[in-house]
């Protein structure tokens, strides 16, 4: 890594200590969506509220919908490559009537390539756009173009407010969001339930983000099982945060010693991305495989998530058509559900609900 990268990366994590997301406190207007610390279950609850409509509305293919946001802009800016995040907030806006400019194929090869550093270039888009949506491979970048959107907002007709699309090994907030609905649409909870978190637990962010919320849920009797190779258990700090809300954890490298209590499988994908050398990632990556013969080994009413995509940690291409048609499997109403709560979401946060 040059000195140059490496004094990047260190400008950039310093905003995780010199910027505090604001609290949503029951009212989502206007506000940056960079954590999940931000919310309470309050406002997890409001927003699961409106994500019902916004789903029922969709299914009734309400023509008043696209009223919704009608006028209003959404700029999308990806330095890290994504499928299905990407394509979820934009269908979101669009199903709501608002528009989107994506700069998510070329922001890389643009003004970054130029040399424009991320603070510019996310008050750029601020100058056009109400709302931006950021994915970055930085810890705390996130939190970096919120800083420099609220100094920008005093300044600009429009405010623009953040959400953050993933936030390199740090959070995803908004995929924990949909997974928490996931767990609470499907289960009618987290409370008393036995949810088991499967993989890389080290780089994951979505299941930082997901044990945080839980936490922050005040999820009662419940047990998070943590299943991973000694090299990926999951940080410090995320443990010691859900563990100060109460919740039972237990850490194991065996997944037959928790599988058979569980309620919720939660598997994740080995991230090759997140290493450094392909060594380290092919030491482990064949470890920690669902496949039909250990779904079937688990509760008849467990159900198995997933945030995609997915490679060999679900077994062979024939092992995903037998998990697919598997209706304890619901990785793809999982996705389903993130296009419904970033449309609660962005709606709430523009005040247009």
């Amino acid at each position: 890594m040059t000195d140059n990268a490496t004094m990047s990366i260190r400008q950039t994590e310093q905003f995780l200590h010199l910027y505090k997301p604001p609290a949503i406190d029951g009212n989502f207007k206007g506000k940056h969506i960079i954590s999940v610390e931000q919310f309470h279950r309050q406002d997890l609850e409001a927003l699961y509220a409106v994500s019902k409509t916004m789903r029922q509305r969709v299914m009734e293919h309400d023509r008043d919908l696209v009223r919704l946001c009608e006028g209003r802009l959404m700029a999308s800016l990806f330095f890290e490559a994504s499928t299905r995040t990407d394509m979820s907030f934009q269908a979101a806006m669009r199903r709501m009537g608002g528009s989107v400019v994506s700069a998510s194929n070329g922001v890389q090869f643009s003004s970054v390539y130029k040399g424009e550093n991320l603070a510019d270039t996310v008050r750029a888009a601020g100058c056009y756009a109400d709302i931006i949506v950021i994915r970055h491979p930085q810890i705390g970048s996130s939190y970096e173009a919120a800083y420099y959107l609220d100094r920008l907002n005093e300044r600009i007709t429009i405010p623009t407010a953040v959400i953050s699309g993933g936030d390199g090994a740090g959070e995803h907030p908004t995929q924990a969001l949909l997974d928490l609905f996931t767990i609470a649409d499907l289960k009618n909870g987290p409370d008393n339930l036995t949810i088991t978190l499967v993989g890389d637990l080290l780089y994951g962010r979505t299941v930082h983000s997901l044990v945080k919320l839980i936490g922050l849920w005040g999820a009662q009797n419940t047990t998070l099982c943590l299943v991973s190779p000694p090299s990926l258990r999951i940080p410090d700090t995320v443990l010691d945060f859900v563990q100060k809300h109460g919740i039972t954890v237990h850490e194991t490298t065996d997944l037959y010693e928790v599988l058979h209590q569980t309620d919720v499988i939660y598997w994740t994908r080995i991230q090759e991305e997140r290493f450094a050398r392909k060594a380290d990632y092919e030491a482990i990556s064949d470890n920690f495989i669902m496949t039909p013969a250990v779904l079937n080994q688990a509760k008849r009413d467990v159900i198995l998530m997933h945030p995609l995509p997915r490679k060999h940690e679900m077994g062979t291409p024939h092992d995903h058509d037998i998990l697919d048609q598997n209706p304890r499997s619901v990785y793809f109403q999982q996705m389903e559900n993130g296009m419904f709560v970033r449309m609660a979401l962005m709606a709430m946060v523009l005040g247009a609900v």
